[in-house]
């Protein structure tokens, strides 16, 4: 249910991409074949980071203390 907020928010920024995404369609279909050789890799690294993330969410708080001590 969280995706519906982030998807409005990327709306906007996804209409001014476009141009830019029809004009990377072309790069796009050459890197295609990489990119599906690329999964397997993709999906170990998003194995690790779902592994990660808990941890990292553990240290967001601590970051923020930090970021509000320097400022």
């Amino acid at each position: 249910m969280k995706v519906r907020p982030t998807l409005l928010m990327l709306g906007p920024m996804l209409v001014k991409l476009g141009p830019m995404l029809v004009k990377l369609g072309p790069m796009l279909v050459k890197l295609g074949p990489m990119l599906v050789k690329l999964r397997p890799k993709l999906v170990k690294v998003r194995l690790i980071s779902v592994k990660i993330r808990p941890k990292l969410v553990k240290l967001r708080p601590i970051l923020v203390k930090v970021r509000s001590n320097f400022s």
